[in-house]
């Protein structure tokens, strides 16, 4: 895994060819996109496509890019988390983001009326308490939220001495499981006419299929992973929501099946 960021360090010229490869494969499927768009709706559709809420959250995230930058050589206390520890502004919308189906999906149980959304029970279920372990490891279990002491063995293991799993995994191998994936989203990206539906003809997927390629070209360096967090969450909880309203539906119908489980 040094291949891919040799002793954790952040300044790999292979990461950085790794980033531009997949900047360039995403362009490449945005444009595709864009002519589709184009072929079937004409310019004024291809506008209307591109004028929603998923296109204003890109341009966010790309402005935010840019602070990023900024905050390598001037850091922006309390914009980004620091090196060790919790906190920033980037993280705490991203853990609020995350617990957000999982807090809905609590209101509806404690309410005690029928869900009428397209997951079943079991299925958000297994994803309220999948998003609940994130929160958890997101945060160090309230480590640093409730000054809780660390173990001399997590300690002395951990790689940031926190209460979590994922600083276990070494440096070389977090990067490659980020850069895979990006590759994961760029796949869904291009094909997501064959996963998605959307009951809104004109608009289509395009402004969401732009929001994932920025995912996966933010998850692809150390820098801009933090943001890449973000973006992945935010694409995932617009999808989950689209899809339990009806405004999106899945092609797959197995993956439709499974999911109303």
């Amino acid at each position: 895994m040094e291949i891919l960021s040799p002793d954790g360090e952040i300044g790999s010229p292979l990461q950085a060819i790794g980033l531009l490869l997949v900047t360039l494969a995403g362009g490449l499927i945005l444009l595709r996109g864009l002519a589709a768009q184009a072929r079937d709706t004409g310019l004024g559709g291809l506008v209307t496509s591109l004028w929603r809420y998923d296109s204003a959250v890109a341009l966010a995230l790309v402005a935010l890019a840019l602070l990023n930058l900024v905050n390598q050589f001037t850091p922006l206390t309390g914009v980004f988390r620091p090196e060790v520890g919790d906190g920033g502004l980037i993280e705490n919308l991203t853990i609020t983001v995350m617990i957000f189906p999982a807090v809905i999906f609590l209101a509806h149980l404690l309410s005690g009326k029928p869900r009428r959304g397209h997951f079943g029970p079991s299925m958000m279920t297994a994803l309220s308490l999948a998003l609940l372990a994130g929160f958890g490891e997101e945060i160090s279990w309230g480590q640093h939220w409730f000054g809780l002491a660390v173990p001399d063995a997590i300690a002395q293991t951990n790689l940031q001495s926190e209460i979590n799993l994922h600083n276990y995994i070494p440096p070389g191998m977090m990067e490659a499981i980020y850069f895979a994936t990006g590759l994961v989203l760029l796949l869904i990206a291009a094909n997501l006419r064959q996963i998605l539906k959307s009951t809104e003809q004109v608009r289509g997927l395009l402004a969401l299929r732009a929001l994932l390629v920025l995912s996966a070209v933010l998850l692809c360096h150390h820098v801009f992973q933090e943001l890449g967090e973000l973006a992945v969450i935010i694409a995932g909880f617009l999808i989950w929501k689209r899809l339990d309203d009806g405004r999106l539906s899945l092609k797959p119908r197995w993956l439709k099946t499974l999911t109303a489980y």
